[in-house]
């Protein structure tokens, strides 16, 4: 893409501008341009074409401005998720890096979550057949992502140091209680020069912000290669979906050889900043009943886990009888939306991996919200289908 031609671009530049400035300019729009992502070459620049206010942008930057509401969303594993929303402009911002920017870089081949013609599904199905299962989960996967890894990951774009920084900045939030190992960075920060910019803590990505999930691929590319490696050498197929990694197998294995591969794997993680959740960390025999992202994964193929169908069938025929609010209440969903959200996104996971059983539930479902005139959005990831 090339947002203006080269000479109309010479010609338009102010006459009193140093021709070498403006060449130089010219040279980091075509650098990124040719990657295929809009050249920016100042916050003033980002905010003129993003129709932003400039400083708005200036004190979301130097950190001088919290741009979040949290609040908490029920986990389909149980317990609560923390969500950092952004205020509506910065939300409107970040969407239009996530896709004229976040969009157009591909993620490593093993990454299965927040990119085109992903899901579960298709994750799930790599791992049919294998003997041997082992799951790691990351801790607070977002969360351990520093703005220091974010700012190198638009500099391997091809943004200068400068520009790089700030959308590093608008795509990270602090935090006064953040834990010190999400800090460890922080002596180490630059400043690229600019006074107002400097801050005692360090950023990391938010859940809730639309460029957190893509830029959270692009950072673990490296680490996704690594662990694709190892899994190569010791005949592992791997994949990752968000914070879930697996490995499996097909070969003959003994219980002290996964555990050792466990070990590596681990500090493979560790070496890129993150923490493994050892609590949820799982070896799975042959015999044994093999899980890959809440589905059932076999000789046969992938299928519905019976608990999950009885948990839909469960939702829907309460919300049939008792109506949203009552069924909010009786289950302690903290929002009718939240609730609604959570079971459609649900059922509409069903319906692509066995839609015989989810349809008839998705139709009900619907009948009932119809019914109650319900007027919240049904989109369990809106942000991410509007950009793919």
């Amino acid at each position: 893409m090339t947002s203006i031609p080269p000479h109309l671009y010479r010609k338009l530049a102010p006459k009193e501008l140093d021709p070498v400035i403006v060449d130089r300019a010219l040279d980091q729009l075509l650098a990124v341009e040719a990657n295929r992502l809009p050249g920016i070459l100042s916050l003033r620049h980002l905010a003129a074409l993003t129709r932003s206010d400039y400083l708005y942008l200036r004190s979301i930057v130097a950190r001088e401005t919290d741009a979040y509401r949290t609040f908490t969303i029920r986990k389909r594993s149980g317990g609560g998720r923390l969500i950092a929303a952004p205020q509506p402009e910065l939300m409107a911002l970040q969407r239009w890096i996530s896709k004229e920017i976040l969009a157009n870089i591909t993620p490593h081949v093993a990454s299965h979550a927040y990119a085109r013609k992903s899901s579960p599904l298709k994750c799930a199905n790599l791992h049919v057949g294998a003997s041997w299962l082992i799951k790691v989960d990351i801790h607070d996967f977002f969360e351990s992502i520093t703005e220091r890894r974010v700012f190198f990951a638009f500099r391997q774009m091809g943004y200068q140091p400068i520009v790089a920084f700030e959308l590093a900045r608008i795509c990270t939030r602090v935090r006064i209680d953040l834990p010190l190992r999400d800090r460890r960075f922080a002596a180490a920060r630059r400043t690229v020069g600019i006074a107002k910019y400097g801050h005692s803590q360090m950023g990391y990505l938010p859940q809730g912000a639309p460029t957190s999930p893509m830029l959270a691929n692009l950072v673990s590319f490296e680490m996704d290669r690594k662990l694709t490696e190892f899994g190569a050498e010791k005949g592992l197929t791997y994949t990752r979906y968000s914070d879930d990694l697996i490995f499996s197998s097909g070969r003959s294995l003994s219980h002290k050889t996964a555990e050792t591969y466990v070990a590596i794997i681990s500090r493979i993680i560790n070496s890129f900043g993150h923490d493994v959740h050892e609590r949820k960390t799982t070896i799975a025999p042959p015999g044994a009943r093999k899980v890959v992202l809440g589905l059932l994964v076999d000789d046969t193929g992938v299928r519905l886990l019976r608990e999950t169908r009885d948990r839909a069938a469960d939702h829907v025929r309460g919300i049939e009888k008792f109506g949203l609010a009552a069924h909010a209440t009786e289950r302690h969903f903290a929002s009718l939306w939240g609730m609604v959200r959570h079971i459609h996104g649900l059922l509409r996971h069903m319906n692509s991996v066995q839609p015989e059983v989810a349809g008839p539930l998705l139709a009900r479902l619907e009948a009932v919200l119809a019914r109650e005139k319900w007027q919240g959005s049904l989109d369990d990831n809106f942000w991410l289908n509007d950009l793919l």
